[in-house]
């Protein structure tokens, strides 16, 4: 079955689904893959990390994983992973996209979402296996769980 991630969400599937994402531009593809179980999972983050403000209009329940965060799809993706059987030290990351979108701006919120999922997954023990990242141009991201193979296509 092929699944496809949206912006701010995680999927985990197994081998001999399909997961993608398109429109990866400043956002970062966060694929988490225990080769073992052939079990893997794609998350689809925009921002770095939560920066919560007290009493913040709108703000989501602090116990929730808001998934559109780095730090918190890699959390939530791990915590699926291992309820579902993997082990830890058997994941490998790939990451994609963290694109400089809008080099008119100062902030390079591209460079900071890969600059956060590095140190998560460093913390986490999660080797980094394969990037593809930063740049001026869009991705799109294909993602065989059977295989271990992520497919990345530049959008000019």
């Amino acid at each position: 079955m092929d699944i496809d991630v949206k912006i701010g969400d995680v999927q985990v599937a197994k081998d001999p689904d399909n997961l993608s994402a398109s429109g990866i531009g400043s956002c970062l593809a966060i694929i988490l893959y225990d080769p073992k179980l052939k079990l893997g999972a794609l998350a689809h983050a925009m921002l770095p990390t939560r920066h919560c403000e007290a009493g913040a209009a709108g703000r989501s329940n602090p116990n929730t994983r808001d998934t559109k965060y780095v730090d918190n799809a890699i959390d939530e993706i791990l915590t699926k992973m291992l309820s579902r059987g993997a082990k830890k030290e058997n994941i490998e990351a790939k990451l994609i996209g963290g694109a400089n979108m809008f080099s008119a701006f100062k902030s390079d919120i591209g460079n900071e979402n890969v600059l956060t999922a590095k140190e998560k997954l460093k913390k986490e023990g999660i080797k980094i296996i394969g990037e593809a990242v930063g740049g001026s141009q869009g991705r799109s991201v294909e993602f065989s769980v059977s295989s271990g193979i992520v497919t990345v296509k530049i959008k000019f």
